[in-house]
């Protein structure tokens, strides 16, 4: 028997597919994020495209957008979990302990420009759209630096033009 959660998402990807070429761009993304209650930003999709594109097309075929579902509900979950208030939203220091528990250990300027550059409206605290944004970032950065870090010492050396293509890269 199908997964219900499975045909769901097929439904949601079906809808935005419209030309049926069986991958979504970041736009159809956005809106097919939007039917399941996600609102998320053309900028945020895309990244989520090139973190879940396994092919490299730019565009997310239906199994890479049922990986990019489950990396976005888990998140959600690691969300509710910190939103201690259940007002939807966490606070900056929240925010900081979900991304230590999946492994982001930022020294504290680091952790305040990542947070600043992701709280628009100053408010101190995270949504779950801000929070999956910096999380994509975060993966964005971390795999980049990876690709520089060849000898897996945590430290690069960038020219200008690498600096450029790197940040580029990242979101």
């Amino acid at each position: 028997m199908a997964d219900p959660a499975d045909a769901q998402l097929q439904q949601w990807f079906n809808a935005v597919d419209l030309d049926r070429s069986g991958a979504i761009s970041s736009g159809e993304l956005q809106q097919a994020l939007a039917f399941g209650g996600m609102n998320f930003s053309l900028k945020v999709c895309a990244a989520l495209i090139r973190l879940h594109d396994r092919d490299n097309s730019g565009t997310i075929s239906f199994t890479e957008f049922r990986t990019l579902n489950h990396f976005i509900m888990g998140l959600q979950q690691r969300f509710q979990q910190h939103d201690t208030s259940r007002k939807g939203r966490i606070e900056k220091k929240g925010v900081e302990q979900l991304l230590q528990s999946m492994g982001y250990r930022l020294d504290g300027p680091a952790f305040q420009a990542l947070f600043s550059a992701y709280d628009p409206d100053r408010s101190g605290s995270s949504d779950i759209a801000e929070l999956v944004a910096m999380t994509v970032f975060l993966q964005g950065a971390t795999a980049t630096f990876q690709a520089f870090d060849l000898q897996r010492q945590g430290r690069i050396t960038l020219d200008y033009n690498q600096f450029v293509y790197a940040a580029s890269s990242i979101g």
